[in-house]
């Protein structure tokens, strides 16, 4: 896989990390405390082991010299 193509995911799955922060903040300051909060918490755990994913797999790709 390209770094360009990993580069477009790890883009994207910022913004949506940037974006699920910002949701649990709005509801936790409205102290909900509901279904939407723990699926998005759910949904902020995948997305940052995607993230991790991503880099770890970017890494290798430098380490072994696929550049």
């Amino acid at each position: 896989m390209a770094i360009e193509q990993h580069r477009y995911f790890l883009t994207m799955l910022i913004w949506a990390l940037i974006l699920e922060i910002f949701v649990i903040a709005y509801y936790l300051s409205q102290q909900r405390f509901d279904f939407t909060v723990q699926f998005t918490s759910i949904l902020m755990i995948i997305t940052i082991i995607g993230i991790y994913a991503i880099i770890h797999r970017i890494r290798k790709e430098i380490r072994e010299g696929y550049v």
